[in-house]
């Protein structure tokens, strides 16, 4: 009873601690719209102990109606979102999931009253986060470019079990769900996606044979000048596998190519394929994405020429330098693994599957392990950093030296391991920004132990085994706490 008392009141529900942390508390309920809280305070101790404590108290409340504006320069999405009182917003699942596990900007999310998400696949276990984080309708939103942006959408009134439905057309668009013959499949059967209407373009820009290729002639388009809602005699192939359910729904399923999309940006495999293989000493090149730890990711796979077979390999972190000036950072593959032959089904063409998962110990993120990277890890706070590491990029065998972005990090999975170590450290000194300024293990651990020892006051405690693990332990008790409640309340 006293450990779930502590957890519910300490860091939710009180003014506990220093005057510092009140303040916190009292800023996050400001930034919400609360502008009036109540306190209360038990007595039945000695008078002059409660007086006492009634001071630091005063503090706070004096601090707290202290005027604090948003710096004049301070141009982060929370504080835009506060600084204009935005209601409405628009952005990609990769985004929105970045927004949720971002203390601030969580919030100012609770002040939104409609969230469309667009761009990728809307996953389900996202849209259950959004629900907590903000009152908002959530509205899925389908389109390619090539149609004017949005022609399908669905308001979320549940939270999907797998992948969102992607809802029904936008007023003045037709959707078509056929086969390889773009004839009409039946009600839950997979096809095609295309999209005809006034949404959909003339076609690509000095591009005539990709545009006979994706633009097609619409059978049911209405003539030259006839009314209705079909205002185009032309319908685009979106390549999206999908099928209408039974609620008139559509379901997204896939893609029919090997056209991916990788945090809300569309990528052509082939692209990447093309600009691997023009690397010298490549003699082939094959790009997959994969469910890597927390993240999709590309993972490239290259064969080499027969004379560097022995002993020898293409230096993969000057090919990722190398890819970098041509392709968007997007597209270079996180991890690139060197093959002798490419695996082949029955009829001899690559395949795709049986490709190898990346070997993290032989070379992680594309990149030959070297003495450097290889520097064992101490106990305490590199350990933990380094499990924090290997659950969310799906990469074990980190070493003291290894750069978080060189294992496959980006900006998105920055902001979830700056969350989970701030939690299994029980910090909160560390800033965002600390992910980016310390990329390496031994460098990043070396600052948090500065905040935690160095920098902080006399009376702070320093972050050693012992510590540590007093505070781990505290962690799982309380995460197993959370865990019991939710099974409580359903």
């Amino acid at each position: 009873i006293l450990d779930f008392a502590f957890e519910r009141y300490f860091e939710d529900s009180g003014l506990f601690g220093t005057i510092e942390d009140a303040l916190v508390r009292t800023e996050q309920l400001k930034r919400i719209g609360v502008d009036e809280i109540a306190c209360l305070i038990d007595y039945g101790i000695a008078p002059e102990v409660v007086l006492e404590g009634l001071k630091p108290l005063a503090e706070v409340l004096r601090r707290a109606n202290t005027a604090q504006e948003l710096e004049a320069d301070d141009y982060s999405l929370s504080a835009q979102m506060m600084r204009h009182g935005v209601t409405h917003m628009q952005c990609t699942p990769s985004m929105a999931r970045m927004l949720v596990q971002d203390d601030e900007a969580r919030m100012v999310m609770h002040r939104l009253q409609h969230l469309l998400v667009g761009g990728e696949a809307l996953p389900g276990d996202l849209v259950g986060a959004l629900r907590e984080a903000t009152p908002a309708q959530i509205h899925n939103m389908y389109g390619p470019t090539e149609t004017t942006i949005w022609s399908t959408t669905a308001s979320l009134t549940e939270v999907p079990a797998g992948v969102a439905c992607i809802g029904s057309p936008v007023s003045n668009t037709a959707v078509y769900v056929l086969d390889a013959a773009q004839r009409p499949v039946p009600m839950g059967a997979v096809g095609e996606l295309y999209i005809g209407g006034a949404g959909v373009t003339d076609g690509y820009w000095q591009r005539a044979d990709l545009t006979a290729e994706r633009f097609v002639p619409d059978p049911n388009a209405a003539a030259p000048g006839a009314a209705g809602p079909v205002a185009t005699r032309k319908m685009y192939r979106t390549g999206d596998l999908v099928r209408w359910r039974a609620d008139g729904q559509l379901a997204f399923l896939g893609r029919t190519d090997h056209q991916v999309k990788i945090r809300g940006q569309r990528i052509e495999l082939g692209e990447i394929e093309a600009a691997l293989a023009a690397q010298p000493h490549v003699t082939g090149a094959v790009v997959v994405e994969r469910q890597l730890g927390a993240d999709v990711q590309l993972v490239g796979y290259i064969t080499q020429e027969s004379s560097l077979e022995s002993g020898k390999q293409v230096d993969l972190a000057a090919l990722k330098t190398e890819l970098a000036r041509s392709l968007a950072a997007v597209m270079v593959p996180a991890h690139i693994v060197v093959l002798g032959a490419f695996p082949l089904t029955p009829n001899k063409k690559i395949d795709r599957k049986a490709l190898p998962a990346p070997s993290p110990g032989k070379a992680k993120a594309g990149e030959p392990r070297d003495a450097v990277a290889a520097v064992a890890l101490s106990a305490g706070v590199q350990a933990e950093i380094a499990k924090v590491w290997s659950r969310i990029l799906g990469v074990e065998g980190i070493g003291a030296q290894d750069n978080f972005f060189a294992l496959g990090g980006h900006s998105l999975l920055a902001v979830q391991s700056h969350r989970d170590i701030r939690e299994a450290l029980n910090l909160s000194k560390l800033s965002i920004t600390d992910i980016f300024r310390f990329p390496t293990l031994a460098g990043l651990a070396s600052h948090i132990e500065t905040l935690a020892g160095g920098g902080a006051k006399p009376d702070d405690p320093v972050i050693d085994d012992a510590t540590l693990a007093a505070k781990s332990d505290t962690m799982s008790k309380r995460r197993a706490m959370r865990a019991n409640r939710k099974a409580r309340t359903g």
